[in-house]
């Protein structure tokens, strides 16, 4: 670690090597100066101020990286210029030389009374979250830490207009949707959501990935709504970024351990920096196990069942098997790595490898079956209405394995000329099984066993300092492949039987975008993407019949034994133009038109018949919107109004032959607003309290219906899409206090509301989720000696509530958890 007594040195020579420098008088450094400087990367304009103003200013990294300077003009005296640059950021001029060539940074006394400057990525380049002409949610680590969030599932009920649907694929098989787009998404590891997941700038290609470990992170994104120009197909519900934490200039790192009631543990370290002046690696690891709060009561009434026909019993059929009791069911056992290494082989150029890796062998969460006063029926076990307990006739574990690596170039061709590439290979190997309908009888019985692959790069270059025209161009390409088998069990067909996939996508694309300042206060964007999609898939279809009763052909009205091999082919052009006016420094508005679209392929839930094989249409989406943006000191506020339009809708459904298949359904819209707002409610010298608001009100409706099925188009017509809550909200509170000695204590209070939502076409009222509202709590007190101990508590007023209802069955949420955990940063 560097000694105190170098960082001057230091801070010089990192200025040295940043700024322009050259003597003048004092007088001179005082005397006006005509300046130019666009809003661009605060070190950027640090470099031209002092080139034009001809002074040297000393500054650190650290203190400048990923912070936006504002706009300058005019002819101003350099120490004034120099404030007006650095307003708003948290760093300020702490000192000036005698003769006044010298200006050094540090943070202001003020920093925290101003708004964070977060850097987000929804234009593909640092930009002041303010001044992005997007609905973009960010968060950064510490409220990471403090909400919990440990993967994209997380985000649901922290983030407005944010909820997942598990369809029956079980809770590894989450569908995540924004502004109701998604719901209706394939759960199988082929299918393309409509929420973009980006992990330190690389796509994940499968829903399979949104329960994945997230951790060690410096910010989340939650980008709402199309985003098809920058970042493509795939994006008509919006994008999540994810951004890992890389080496720092100095050594440094924490530890975090945590336990909590239902024998949770979680552990959690990360350390690194400079190894040397052009080399830094950052080690991360996290562990977490049990958690698990399901109560398993064995199989009930129907151990030792096996089917009958005309009253003969099948005692060729193995029985219904009886697992015993198990408390504490739904445990994670879960472990995952991530090595970053950063060279520096220039100034102007930069590279970043990381390698992770993560082991999951946890439960796969149960779904509980209402009780038997409410469903008589043989599938009931003899549920009691305790919704934390369940029947079955097999505690299911899964085991998923995931590991990668991926790199990120940057090099500055020359000024305002810059150069990004963004690569990564991913493996995944995937083992669950379930059934759904909360019972220990096999209806259908599931066994899924998945091995998913891709590569993907991507190669941009821009001028993107602010000038009065930015523009970015880019290709795109990606290939992944996903083969998966499933063996299902089955006392409603009488059989056991298996579908055997392999699709293989590879796509394509350019895109680019252009800003013009029109004026100091007008700013237009237009952007185009072309992408080409190719899509092989084939498969089989197999009957075992090993009981020697099956009636697989009479259920699914096909013959058996089956294969296919299938392509399609398709591409599209997505555009988007955006106009955005800053009324003042503090207040923007912005409207925008876009296009965008979800790739069309091929259903990969249960292929029991060839009408199933056949591909489906791309899903296009036309989106309108418009905000404002209000930020001043510690005030902010933002309003976004927005209406879609979609066509060829994809979405899972009743076939002609009585299977659920995916295929395009017609059309539907979708309409609302978020709004947030967040501001100091109190000031003082020891204590401040701050308070955030923010919620998502929308409107969906399916306008149109395709369906040989007459019933199912009456009954579909005007209704929500899945996954689309009519209002969701979220308040926070968060006080500290200062004691003396150096002692903080960070209180935070979270109430999040989730609306009701359905969790599939078709939707019948037990279909049908209730509204619920859950309070958080944590609490950090941080010594003067670098260590902390917090405690949280989730739902602590214990609200029975379900995400999900799947007919009779039914997925609980968790009860009360609360722990307690110890950090020491280093």
């Amino acid at each position: 670690m560097t000694s105190n007594r170098f960082k001057p040195f230091l801070m010089t020579f990192c200025a040295a090597a940043a700024c322009m420098v050259a003597p003048m008088s004092m007088a001179q450094a005082q005397s006006p100066v005509a300046f130019a400087i666009q809003d661009q990367p605060l070190d950027q304009a640090l470099i031209e101020f002092a080139r034009v103003a001809n002074v040297q200013v000393l500054f650190t990294p650290d203190m400048v990286r990923g912070k936006r300077a504002n706009r300058v003009s005019g002819t101003l005296p350099a120490d004034k210029a120099l404030n007006a640059l650095l307003n708003g950021t948290g760093v300020g001029i702490k000192s000036i030389s005698a003769d006044g060539r010298t200006f050094s940074l540090g943070a202001t006394a003020t920093a925290e009374d101003e708004p964070e400057l977060v850097v987000v990525t929804a234009l593909k380049r640092s930009s002041a979250i303010a001044r992005v002409p997007a609905a973009v949610v960010a968060m950064n680590a510490s409220e990471i830490r403090e909400r919990e969030i440990n993967g994209a599932d997380g985000l649901v009920d922290e983030v407005p207009g944010v909820s997942i649907n598990y369809s029956t694929g079980g809770t590894g098989y989450g569908l995540l949707s924004i502004r109701g787009i998604g719901g209706a998404d394939d759960y199988k590891p082929n299918g393309s959501p409509s929420v973009a997941l980006h992990v330190d700038g690389i796509y994940q290609t499968s829903n399979a990935y949104v329960g994945m470990p997230l951790f060690d992170l410096d910010r989340i994104e939650v980008l709402k709504g199309p985003q098809g120009t920058l970042y493509g197909r795939n994006t008509t519900a919006g994008v999540i970024n994810a951004l890992t934490k890389g080496p720092s200039e100095s050594f440094e790192g924490y530890a975090d351990v945590r336990a909590g009631n239902y024998d949770y543990t979680r552990f959690e370290t990360a350390f690194g920096g400079k190894v040397s002046e052009n080399f830094g690696v950052r080690l991360a690891v996290m562990a977490e196990n049990g958690g698990g709060f399901m109560d398993g009561e064995g199989a009930g009434t129907l151990a030792g069942f096996r089917p009958s026909i005309s009253g003969v019993v099948q005692t060729q059929v193995p029985a219904v098997t009886d697992p015993g009791k198990r408390e504490g069911f739904g445990d994670k056992d879960l472990v995952a790595a991530r090595a970053t290494f950063s060279f520096d082989f220039a100034p102007e150029t930069n590279l970043t490898l990381k390698t992770f890796a993560s082991r999951d062998r946890g439960d796969s969460r149960q779904y509980d079956r209402l009780e038997r006063a409410r469903d008589n029926t043989q599938f009931n076990a003899g549920e009691n209405a305790d919704p934390y307990s369940f029947y079955s006739q097999k505690y299911f574990t899964h085991a998923y394995d995931i590991r990668g690596l991926l790199g990120t170039l940057t090099h500055r061709v020359k000024d305002n000329l810059n150069l990004t590439v963004v690569g990564g290979v991913q493996s995944t190997d995937r083992t669950d099984g379930g059934n759904g309908d909360g019972s220990p009888y096999p209806g259908y019985e599931y066994a899924f066993d998945e091995t998913l692959s891709q590569a993907s790069l991507e190669m941009r270059l821009s001028d993107d300092n602010g000038g009065k025209f930015d523009w970015i161009l880019g290709a795109f390409y990606l290939s992944n492949s996903a083969d998966f088998n499933s063996t299902w069990t089955s006392f409603t067909v009488r059989s056991v039987y298996d579908n055997n996939h392999e699709q293989r996508r590879n796509s394509f694309a350019l895109f680019g975008q252009g800003d013009y300042n029109v004026t100091d206060k007008l700013r237009l964007s237009a952007g185009l993407r072309y992408t080409r999609d190719t899509v092989d898939y084939k498969g089989q279809n197999i009957d075992h019949n090993p009981w020697g009763i099956s009636i697989y052909n009479t259920t699914f009205a096909t013959v058996s034994g089956f294969s296919w091999d299938r392509n399609f082919e398709d591409d599209n052009l997505s555009g988007r133009l955006t106009a955005q006016y800053f009324i003042s420094d503090n207040l923007n508005i912005f409207a925008s038109a876009s296009t965008g679209y979800r790739g069309g392929g091929f259903d990969g839930t249960s292929i029991m018949t060839l009408e199933e094989t056949l591909p489906f249409d791309s899903e296009t989406v036309t989106a309108y919107e418009a905000g404002a943006r209000w930020y001043k000191g510690r005030f902010r506020a933002s309003a976004d109004v927005f209406g879609y339009k979609f066509k060829n809708l994809q979405a899972t459904t009743r076939l002609a032959n009585d299977t659920n298949g995916r295929t395009n359904v017609g059309k539907a819209e979708t309409s609302g607003i978020d709004l947030a707002v967040g501001a100091r409610l109190f000031n003082g010298e020891t204590q401040k309290l701050d308070i955030d608001l923010s919620a998502a009100f929308l409107e969906s409706e399916i306008t149109e219906y395709i369906s040989r099925r007459a019933a199912d188009v009456t009954a579909t017509l005007g209704d929500p899409l899945p996954g689309a809550p009519d209002v969701t909200a979220n308040l926070s509170l968060t006080h500290r206090v200062a004691f003396s000695g150096g002692w903080d204590l960070t209180s935070r209070l979270t109430v999040a509301h989730h609306g009701e939502e359905s969790n599939r076409l078709n939707a019948l009222p037990n279909n049908t989720a209730e509204a619920y509202t859950l309070t958080n709590i944590h609490i950090d007190l941080a010594s003067p000696a670098a260590w902390s101990v917090y405690a949280y508590g989730k739902n602590v007023t214990d609200e029975v509530y379900f995400p999900e209802m799947n007919g009779a069955s039914r997925l609980v949420g968790a009860p009360a958890t609360y722990g307690l955990g110890l950090r020491y940063s280093f």
